[in-house]
């Protein structure tokens, strides 16, 4: 499991498809809710939006004005074609509501404003169509490609189409179209009426202003020109792209198409992510090689120092995302959905890496702890706890900051609310009383510090009767000096017994240790008077080789507890010289030679450097390396290689012994190090267990250090004494062989 979770590739993985998963989600919700800012769920089609209706709505009462101008006699054929210029420019033009035209105005205004009119309805491959007939007149109004049509209709028709059948092809073959006669004021449209756009109050001022009745605002039926039949219609599907229904159908179907794509994957994308962020949260921080929490340098900071430096890399990554996609929107038009997914690209790595790093704390239990707050939490607690604890010394403290408070506090309301005569002198007395009162109290503390200070440097230069004075001393400097006098009555008293306790040690080991080998002497002796008697009991013989053994093997173990005794207490005298460590093993090894042959051990002796000094006591020196060898051939396998290696490791001379162990080693090194210990657990093979203590302590009397080390069934014995440097060496040399005075 650890392997999968800390798997790099994995983790690479789920980054992607929580990277992906958030850019759709993200992209996705901005198309719904910009689509949702402009149209209700429920709108599928451009013709129901409220800004097509407002729109064909104007362009109605367009028709209704420029038909007024060309009853008027106003004439004119501006054509434009979309395909040789921007239709955008004619709209910037836009003239006053043509319901409050100026009765005065003159005649060259109301031809720009005629030509107005007749350049935006007489377009080119315009999407908006109209046909008006004046019933009495018979004159006709219409757009060309109206006008084709009816013309195209009629030679179809074996008889020509009346007005009437017309009108109901129009509503038959158009998705939007508004048909009004305003004989019998009536009109018919199937573009639905929701936004209170095609309403009767609208439609009647289109009838009112076509007929004449509406001048400047006023009724006028003396002007009135007779009954129309307005017929305008919307071309289908808006082929024309140039003019505003063409623009407006785009720009819906643009947003109408990312909301309707963006329905299905914003959900499952929103499922996707949190799948994806609940993978990452549970991959990060494992690694397959370590079954902890690995922690990055950054989670190491303090938690509020991380959360700044997090907050000031979004805001300052945010900042340039925001600059970058204004940049690109202004110079180079880009798309909002585009904008928002570099501007996420940018933003995400930094909002994820803070929010893995608040992760892999809490995962470690290090969110808290590791932060200023709990820092600041411990401490306090601490104050408040020691507070209470000592409250001998912080009571009467804070008893003396309350009693400065309202010496200081009296002051100030006499000076401010009191009527008595000197009352600014009285208030200065009242403030340095209180001062006084204080700096007192704090310099009587000082004082008694210093001296308590003073007299314990006494104490440690070891005049453990030295006692502080204390008669003049208050609280809490009372209590220290008292506490220091009776450690020092305690420590002296430590310090005899002690002294008594080792001069007893001594005595008992040299006392017992006489007493010991005054009859253990007699015995030896008796023991090698029988031997010389020439018994003929067998048995009486064997009896007495046992004896024999295990007299001297006590005398033995006698000496060694003395010499570790002497040796751990610090008694023993040395005779410090110059050694060379290499010819002492190889004396040594010498010496062990038949006892390693007996044991088919075969010792192999590697030397980095020769000769090598150090500055020892020779009969000690040996006796470590004695020891080392004898437990090689106690405890060493037989048939086996010991290793010696001598060299020089920085300022030290290196003596390291490895051989293979006979028997299991179930114990540690340091208990192996212990008095009494054996390797042999089953205690069969000879020795005192206290050999390796007194190599331990011969070396360390000597500034040295002896180590034993254990893998298995591996044993390895490292000597280390301090390397005598070349100069000091060759002067050694020369004086030991009387070359220098």
């Amino acid at each position: 499991m650890n392997r999968i979770k800390g798997s790099m590739y994995i983790k690479i993985l789920i980054h992607i498809a929580l990277f992906l998963s958030g850019l759709t989600l993200a992209i996705g919700t901005y198309h719904i809710f910009n689509y949702l800012d402009s149209y209700t769920t429920n709108t599928r089609d451009f013709k129901e939006t409220s800004e097509f209706q407002s729109k064909f709505l104007k362009y109605v009462e367009r028709v209704a004005v420029y038909v007024d101008y060309r009853e008027k006699g106003y004439s004119g054929s501006i054509g434009f074609d979309s395909s040789s210029s921007d239709i955008s420019s004619l709209f910037e033009k836009e003239v006053d509501n043509p319901k409050t035209h100026s009765k005065n105005a003159d005649a060259s205004s109301e031809k720009e404003k005629f030509d107005y009119y007749n350049a935006i309805l007489n377009q080119t491959n315009s999407n908006f169509l109209y046909y008006v007939k004046n019933i009495n007149t018979g004159s006709v109004y219409a757009s060309a490609a109206l006008e084709n049509k009816v013309s195209k209709a009629n030679e179809k028709s074996k008889n020509k189409m009346t007005l009437k059948e017309y009108l109901e092809h129009v509503k038959l073959t158009n998705n939007a179209y508004l048909i009004i006669n305003t004989e019998t004021e009536k009109y018919a449209t199937n573009v639905n009426r929701n936004y209170q756009y095609m309403n009767d109050e609208n439609l009647s001022w289109v009838i009112d202003y076509i007929k004449g009745n509406v001048i400047n605002g006023v009724d006028n039926t003396e002007t009135n020109r007779g009954d129309y039949i307005i017929c305008t219609t919307i071309v289908n599907n808006f082929p024309n792209t140039a003019d505003e229904f063409g623009t407006m159908y785009h720009h819906f179907n643009v947003l109408y198409r990312n909301y309707s794509n963006s329905l299905h994957p914003v959900p499952l994308s929103f499922v996707m992510l949190l799948v994806f962020l609940i993978l990452t949260v549970f991959f990060t921080g494992h690694s397959k090689d370590s079954d902890q929490i690995i922690i990055m340098g950054f989670d190491r900071l303090k938690t509020e120092s991380g959360l700044i430096l997090i907050a000031g890399g979004i805001a300052l990554f945010y900042t340039i995302a925001v600059r970058l996609c204004k940049y690109l929107y202004q110079d180079y038009n880009f798309d909002y959905s585009i904008l928002l997914g570099i501007g996420y690209s940018i933003l995400y790595p930094f909002c994820m890496f803070g929010f893995l790093s608040l992760v892999r704390r809490v995962k470690k239990n290090v969110l808290i702890s590791n932060s200023y707050l709990h820092a600041f939490g411990l401490k306090l607690k601490d104050f408040i706890k020691g507070f209470f604890a000592e409250r001998s010394i912080t009571f009467r403290f804070a008893g003396l900051l309350l009693l400065f408070s309202v010496i200081e506090a009296a002051g100030f309301l006499i000076y401010r609310y009191a009527s008595v005569p000197y009352r600014i002198q009285l208030f200065l007395f009242i403030i340095i009383l209180g001062y006084l009162i204080l700096f007192y109290v704090i310099l009587k503390q000082v004082i008694d510090f210093k001296i308590i200070s003073h007299e314990t440097k006494k104490l440690a230069d070891g005049n453990l009767n030295h006692k502080i004075p204390v008669e003049k001393m208050h609280e809490p400097s009372l209590s220290l000096a008292l506490d220091i006098n009776n450690i020092s009555e305690g420590f002296s008293a430590a310090v005899d017994e002690k002294v008594k306790s080792e001069r007893l040690k001594t005595e008992l080991i040299a006392n017992v240790s006489h007493d010991i080998k005054t009859p253990l002497t007699s015995i030896i002796n008796y023991v090698d008077l029988l031997k010389k008697e020439n018994l003929s009991n067998e048995t009486a013989q064997g009896y007495l080789e046992v004896l024999s053994g295990k007299t001297w093997r006590l005398k033995t173990l006698i000496e060694d507890l003395v010499e570790a005794s002497k040796a751990s207490s610090g008694t023993l005298v040395l005779n410090l010289e110059c050694l060379n460590l290499v010819e002492l093993v190889r004396q040594s090894l010498g010496e062990f030679e038949d006892k390693f042959n007996i044991h088919k051990i075969e010792p192999v002796l590697t030397v980095s450097q020769e000769p090598l000094y150090i500055m020892a006591d020779g009969r000690s020196t040996y006796r470590i390396i004695e020891n080392i060898f004898s437990n090689v051939v106690k405890y060493a396998l037989g048939g086996t290689r010991t290793y010696i290696n001598i060299f020089a490791e920085d300022d030290m001379a290196v003596v390291s012994v490895n051989n293979i162990s006979a028997a299991k080693l179930n114990i540690s090194s340091e208990e192996l190090m212990e008095r009494f210990v054996r390797g042999d657990l089953s205690r069969n093979t000879e020795g005192s267990g206290l050999g390796l203590s007194i190599a331990k302590s011969l070396a360390a009397i000597q500034e040295g250090t002896f180590d034993i080390e254990l893998d298995g069934d591996l044993f390895k014995a490292i000597l280390k004494f301090n390397k005598l440097n070349s100069y000091t060496n060759e002067t050694r040399i020369a004086k030991e062989s009387d070359l220098l005075p």
